[in-house]
């Protein structure tokens, strides 16, 4: 498995991962927030799902995009040394959050634009999430004996 496919993988894990999270927030927790499926189902559809079927859709695309993050942060972590995966992933997996909430609010995109400070927090303990998750899979992966650099 090489670097590219690493990072897809993890990406993916611990995208899987930070969904579990703000499933937890709504059905656990009682929070009133907008879950990462509903942000994808907003970037693509315009509104919240609607169906199961736009619900899944919305998860796979979205899953999707943190296996692309996740292929940045294998590289990345290749570029700035292995040292400390975890702290440089958890990081990494916040600031992405940061820049990803910038986007809505720049082109003022309806539901995103303006969100609770719920949500905030319960997102961006998902990004942390996702990048503990994602940084540990990776190290795994990366220390797999039948890996390609």
């Amino acid at each position: 498995m090489d670097r590219f496919a690493r990072g897809l993988v993890a990406g993916i894990i611990g995208g899987i991962m930070m969904n579990i999270w703000t499933v937890m927030s709504v059905y656990v927790f009682g929070w009133e927030i907008i879950r990462f499926v509903d942000w994808a189902a907003i970037i693509l559809y315009g509104d919240m799902p609607r169906s199961h079927l736009e619900g899944i859709v919305a998860l796979m695309l979205q899953l999707l995009w943190s296996g692309l993050l996740g292929i940045g942060l294998a590289f990345l972590i290749q570029q700035v040394t292995s040292r400390e995966y975890l702290i440089k992933a958890i990081f990494y997996g916040v600031m992405v959050g940061f820049i990803v909430y910038a986007v809505p609010v720049m082109f003022k995109i309806p539901y995103l634009a303006q969100t609770s400070l719920i949500t905030v927090i319960s997102n961006h303990i998902g990004g942390a999430i996702w990048g503990l998750t994602s940084g540990l899979v990776l190290r795994w992966l990366d220390s797999s004996p039948r890996v390609q650099a």
